[in-house]
């Protein structure tokens, strides 16, 4: 079995990290269109192949995976093709093209080709470790999927009609309840998980909205 103690992950602090998905952006979604296209930046830009397999939420509890050869991106079949799980798709394929991005050198070194193996290597890789390394792809795909001037632009949508709705009073002494409220509607252009856009704007400091007011 190999030994994967000795696994590293380089750290990367967040503003390092943004930079490396704005210059992403820059050259291959500069007009910075939502829904951001994932599989065509994949599939024609980047030129990794797309398959969908069979079993691998309920066999190895993997969404998706990014193969040692660098070449593909294997993702669960049933989940992919299930209009229902459209936004988990996206997001475990762009959390799959982070991986390439930020950590080729990593997978160049890893003896892994199955299904089988990455379930192993998640189970040994010492936790620390692998939290970085996943948190990482993690935060390349929130910030690719949901560029922050986007972002800016739908934060500014949605607050008209908070105004409308005279909730103001609200967003200014309990702001997280009012992300809860809206984030449905803040999410949908993005093709994303409420979860993913509450997150994302907190991450990115543009919640609450007190710019706006």
């Amino acid at each position: 079995m190999p030994d994967y103690s000795r696994f590293k992950c380089k750290w990367l602090y967040k503003e390092q990290l943004w930079e490396i998905v704005d210059e992403f952006i820059l050259q291959y979604w500069p007009d910075e269109i939502i829904p951001v296209n994932i599989e065509r930046i994949i599939e024609n830009d980047i030129g990794l192949n797309i398959i969908p397999k069979h079993g691998l939420m309920p066999g190895y509890n993997i969404k998706a995976y990014l193969t040692r050869e660098l070449d593909s991106i294997v993702i669960d079949y049933d989940y992919y093709e299930e209009d229902k799980y459209q936004n988990w798709s996206r997001f475990s394929l762009a959390h799959e093209l982070g991986h390439f991005v930020l950590h080729k050198d990593i997978y160049a070194n890893l003896p892994i080709s199955s299904s089988d193996d990455w379930k192993e290597f998640s189970k040994e890789i010492p936790e620390k470790i692998y939290s970085d390394f996943e948190w990482q792809a993690n935060e390349f795909a929130g910030r690719l999927l949901v560029p922050r001037s986007q972002l800016i632009k739908e934060i500014e949508r949605v607050y008209k009609e908070i105004e409308v709705k005279e909730i103001l009073y609200y967003l200014e002494n309990d702001p997280d309840a009012v992300l809860w409220r809206i984030s449905p509607a803040l999410c949908k252009p993005f093709c994303i998980s409420e979860d993913v856009i509450e997150k994302r704007v907190k991450r990115e400091k543009l919640w609450p909205p007190e710019w706006l007011y």
